[in-house]
């Protein structure tokens, strides 16, 4: 039998759901930035992502991080919030030698990006 009110409210879950999923790709992944010896340490939170579908990039005083993963979905998927793709722009609170060598180390779901920061040291106090 034809249920109008059901009908209705499966179709505004849906667009609930798909609202969600745009929301969380543009929050996600969540970032941590911080400052150590004259580097900026930048870590991403990317559970479930295979290294080599993890990109980054400097792009002038930006760090530019995207990720693709192929999720294997069997049966019949009721509710889907992780993102299939993720594109995370940090703007970097200092100045970055384009110059530099960055290195990234992805390691048990988190990405690590290690930033030197143009005219930043840090002295030791005696």
């Amino acid at each position: 039998m034809y249920n109008p009110l059901r009908f209705y409210a499966n179709e505004a879950m849906k667009s609930i759901n798909d609202k969600a999923k745009e929301v969380l790709s543009f929050l996600y992944p969540a970032v941590t930035i911080s400052e150590d010896a004259g580097e900026l340490v930048i870590e991403a939170d990317l559970p479930g992502f295979d290294k080599k579908d993890v990109k980054v990039r400097l792009d002038r005083n930006a760090l530019v991080i995207q990720g693709t993963r192929k999720m294997d979905q069997k049966g019949t998927i009721l509710m889907n919030q992780r993102p299939e793709s993720v594109f995370k722009r940090v703007s970097l609170p200092y100045d970055v030698d384009p110059a530099a060598e960055l290195s990234a180390k992805y390691l048990n779901g988190v990405l690590t990006v290690r930033v030197p920061v143009k005219g930043v040291r840090t002295v030791k106090v005696d």
